[in-house]
């Protein structure tokens, strides 16, 4: 049955598939542009910036590993499709390592998340002056960034299983 939705969608598959590795090239090569450009302009004018300069340097560091992740992940997508597209072949790279890049950025998150919950969890007053004090707070942000992470786990594990069955099924027939 699996084989026959392959066939009969092939067409909207490989859409799909090369719609995924632009988004995901995009992400990369337009975060790349983005960073080169923070970098340069940072380097020109130095610390003359303004606070809200600063500030938006500070969160493009922040933002950045995420869109670069989000960019690997659409990459991943499409080599998945395109895999299950092709008659004969190995996997690529990236979708060979797919599990270890979704384990970095869980690594990453976590990090981060920690970082993100101090002031809340310390009671001390984030650099930004912002952040919610209490219980409730606390035990949502841990609540999310468990969940996060677990589904995060989930699709690495579910690939990193998937990709040897269809390699194996692949050479089977």
């Amino acid at each position: 049955m699996g084989s026959r939705f392959l066939t009969e969608n092939r067409w909207l598959l490989k859409l799909c598939a090369e719609v995924a590795r632009f988004c995901g090239l995009l992400a990369l090569l337009g975060t790349g542009v983005l960073v080169a450009v923070t970098v340069a302009v940072q380097i020109m004018f130095g610390s003359e910036g303004s606070g809200a300069a600063a500030k938006s340097y500070i969160h493009l560091w922040a933002i950045t590993p995420t869109i670069v992740f989000y960019g690997f992940l659409a990459l991943i997508l499409a080599e998945f499709i395109s895999y299950l597209l092709a008659d004969q072949g190995e996997p690529k790279w990236i979708l060979r390592h797919g599990d270890k890049i979704i384990y970095a950025y869980v690594l990453y998150f976590i990090v981060m998340s920690v970082i993100g919950m101090a002031p809340q969890i310390t009671g001390v007053k984030s650099p930004s002056g912002t952040g919610l004090h209490g219980v409730l707070p606390v035990a949502l942000c841990v609540t999310s960034s468990v969940v996060k992470t677990l589904i995060w786990v989930g699709i690495a594990i579910v690939l990193r299983k998937i990709v040897p069955i269809i390699r194996e099924s692949k050479t089977l027939v």
